[in-house]
């Protein structure tokens, strides 16, 4: 049986290019790094390092073993993390449904940093209809719902507003609305307006955002954002989609006279009213709340 002390001694002795910088790498003494990989050579009895010169270097067969112990290590480290996970009770997939108007710049850093606590659970983001996510979050087949808020929400589930979104009128850059500083509702009516059908269809920002006679739909946001750049019409978008494209060029940022201000929307998370929350679940409604 391999030991795996012996392995994590020889693997980070590879890496760090001597005993002693493996031995304050993993807070150990040189001696006991020297030792350890002595009697993982005796167990398998091949050499592993060539010791002539002042630094340890690997042998055709250390190098070739060094590919493989690596490979073990990552499954040792697998099945502590697993066990640990059962233990401590961790989700083993979490869902999470968004509505098609919450852009995913959103949910971007939180599920960063989930992903670096929590590496074995499965994520999966589902897009659709709020009245969609509601149905399936109460019927637990969701853990949370993001969506922009628009009316009441049911009273068994628990919600808190976790960001507000910013949302600024578009063109692109041969638009005739890309140098006025103030575009008229006139003029807006006049030129076609790109607008995605879950934003067509909401109950608040539908009525308030719609402007123009003319009018495509577009599947999303992000076929929004590419027929705006291709000057097919002007868009309401989340300024937090924008930010890059506006820098390079590809859009301008324009003022129309009925929204002489940005316009502002609260990003709602929801949550089964007196759901078992395992330390996934948990741990990703702090990261939204602090986002």
């Amino acid at each position: 049986m391999i030991n795996l002390d012996y392995l994590l001694a020889f693997v980070t002795a590879a890496e760090k290019g001597s005993f002693s910088a493996a031995g304050r790498h993993i807070g150990k003494s040189q001696s006991t790094i020297s030792v350890s990989v002595n009697n993982l050579e005796l167990d398998l009895g091949v050499s592993l390092f060539d010791r002539t010169g002042k630094y340890p270097v690997l042998t055709q067969e250390g190098e070739h073993l060094y590919q493989q112990a690596k490979v073990l290590m990552r499954q040792a480290d697998r099945i502590e993390n697993y066990t640990s996970g059962v233990r401590d009770k961790v989700e083993n997939t979490v869902v999470i449904g968004l509505d098609p108007l919450v852009p995913f710049a959103v949910i971007e850093t939180p599920l960063e940093k989930l992903a670096q606590k929590y590496p074995y659970t499965q994520i999966q983001v589902v897009k659709e209809t709020s009245e969609r996510l509601f149905d399936d979050l109460s019927n637990d087949r969701i853990d949370f719902v993001l969506h922009l808020t628009a009316e009441a929400i049911p009273e068994y589930f628990e919600f808190a507003c976790i960001r507000q979104l910013d949302w600024v009128c578009v063109c692109s850059p041969d638009c005739d609305f890309a140098d006025l500083t103030l575009v008229d509702n006139e003029m807006l009516t006049t030129e076609r307006q790109i607008i995605c059908t879950s934003m067509h269809e909401h109950a608040v920002l539908g009525p308030v955002s719609t402007m123009s006679q003319s009018i495509w739909l577009a599947h999303d946001q992000d076929d929004m954002i590419r027929m705006v750049e291709q000057g097919i019409g002007w868009a309401l978008l989340p300024k937090v989609m924008l930010a890059e494209r506006v820098a390079l060029g590809t859009l301008v940022e324009f003022t129309p006279e009925y929204m002489k201000s940005n316009a502002s929307y609260g990003v709602d998370l929801l949550w089964k009213e007196n759901s078992s929350a395992g330390p996934v679940c948990q741990y990703l409604r702090e990261l939204l709340f602090a986002n």
